[in-house]
């Protein structure tokens, strides 16, 4: 295997050797070659606690998944066997590495070396910048930069930053699939919150509809020009399961812009604590198989992509303060649908990703989100459906100021409407706490304890009396 140019650190020769290597030419053996290799290779090898060996790309500091390691390792060693000859010291230390457990001795050492080594912390440390095909982008200043090692940036995107690509295939199909201008600005603003590498709106973006809308096109054209920016998961690490959390799956989030989650199935339930950790900001921790946990900020904007909403189980306001749901309610026909669309979106991935980043652009010039009226409206629709209390104060009572209801009989009635919508039970306490969070007053009357502003339709609703 050889080194590749861009990788490989200016060639060392035997009597510079003690001047690069000043401290590790105290020591022998394997220590030796460790400090050797971090002098020859110190630009272009890194090792991170839990994940393992990096090495510089040229555009980005990528997993070793081709054992460069190993190879800068081998070629640390030649270069040294050839400046041992009258050498017998050196050509002993050079011996003693030659060997399966030799080379990965000089890696294990190497790896706690200052040139060498860096933390969890240390990658992708900058929010700011996005790394593009064509460089590194500071959102700050709006201007490229050259890709730099320095930056121990672990991600590139497949698109370049270019504002004066081409544009006409995306919002071609963008306006076919999402006719509303404010809801196509929205979702603009929201891939945007993927240019930058922080949570900073706590958002969990439901796109919804059904099937031929044009949804899973987007995100399909959105996910390629992010390259390796963007991550899809398995839906089912969003959904309600015994599934334990922070395993190897969640470590695809290390370091991702964009998290798709996937789902076409119905009846799906929301894991509302899973969802709310991967959109509140809060350090994740993860580890790979047989690899310590290792902690992280998270950096990602998640994203739901679904044929039908899943359901939400209880009221929590931080559960729908997060959702929003953007519907794509356009259907595609046959023959309007046309078989080289992905192919032509792929070639647009310049396109496509300065849209992203302009609509960071947006977010940050116009101070928030701002949502349209028909995304409130959609969410709203969800949160109520998702309401089983509600649904069933719509479906078997009525309202007013005149009317009310005894817990008791209320309570029974909601326990075998609830059995047969397949809502969850709740015991009378809690069922009590539910009234309470819907603003029916809790009176003693003199038929017993009651609930004011609600009664079953099936009551003479209008001569309760107190």
């Amino acid at each position: 295997m050889t080194i590749p140019d861009y990788f490989r650190a200016e060639a060392f020769d035997a009597p510079n050797i003690v001047a690069l290597n000043a401290e590790g030419e105290q020591h022998r053996g394997q220590a030796r070659m460790a400090y050797r290799l971090a002098a020859a290779y110190g630009s272009g090898l890194m090792f991170v606690r839990g994940i393992g060996w990096h090495v510089w790309d040229g555009q980005r500091w990528a997993e070793d998944e081709k054992d460069t390691a190993k190879t800068a390792v081998l070629d640390v060693l030649r270069r040294a066997l050839a400046e041992s000859l009258g050498d017998k010291e050196l050509r002993t230390d050079v011996r003693k590495c030659e060997s399966s457990a030799g080379v990965a001795g000089v890696l294990d050492l190497a790896s706690a070396l200052p040139t060498l080594r860096a933390s969890i912390a240390d990658l992708d440390a900058d929010p700011y910048l996005l790394n593009c095909a064509n460089g590194t982008l500071d959102l700050r200043t709006r201007q490229l930069r050259p890709h730099s090692p320095a930056d121990r940036i672990t991600r590139v995107a497949r698109g370049a930053y270019d504002p004066t690509a081409d544009r006409g295939t995306w919002d071609g199909f963008l306006s076919g699939v999402l006719p509303d201008d404010e809801e196509r600005a929205y979702l603009q603003r929201v891939i945007g919150q993927c240019a930058y590498g922080r949570v900073r709106e706590h958002l969990f973006p439901v796109l919804t509809g059904s099937g031929s809308n044009g949804k899973g096109t987007a995100y399909g054209a959105i996910t390629n020009a992010l390259g390796d920016y963007a991550t899809i998961i398995n839906p089912d690490l969003l959904m309600a399961s015994e599934r334990g959390g922070g395993g190897p799956e969640m470590m695809t989030l290390l370091g991702a812009r964009l998290v798709i989650g996937s789902e076409t199935e119905e009846g799906r339930q929301l894991d509302a604590a899973t969802m709310k950790r991967l959109t509140g900001g809060d350090e994740l921790t993860a580890r790979r198989l047989y690899q310590e946990p290792v902690k992280w900020m998270p950096t990602h904007q998640l994203v739901y992509v679904t044929n039908h909403l899943p359901k939400v189980k209880g009221n929590d306001p931080a559960v729908w303060r997060r959702i929003r749901v953007i519907p794509f309610d356009v259907v595609v026909s046959e023959a309007q649908r046309d078989q080289e669309l992905p192919e032509r979106l792929e070639l647009s991935a310049d396109a496509i990703l300065t849209w992203a980043v302009e609509g960071w652009f947006d977010y940050e010039d116009q101070g928030g989100m701002n949502e349209p009226e028909s995304v409130r409206q959609a969410t709203d629709n969800y949160q109520t459906e998702s309401d089983a209390l509600k649904r069933f104060i719509h479906s078997e009572c009525v309202t007013g100021p005149h009317v009310h209801v005894t817990t008791r009989e209320l309570y029974g009635a909601w326990t075998s409407w609830a059995a047969a919508d397949g809502a969850d039970a709740m015991t009378e306490r809690a069922f009590a706490k539910e009234l309470d969070r819907l603003g029916f007053e809790a009176r003693k009357t003199r038929i017993g304890a009651s609930r004011a502003g609600v009664a079953l339709r099936s009551e003479d609703t209008e001569n309760g009396g107190w």
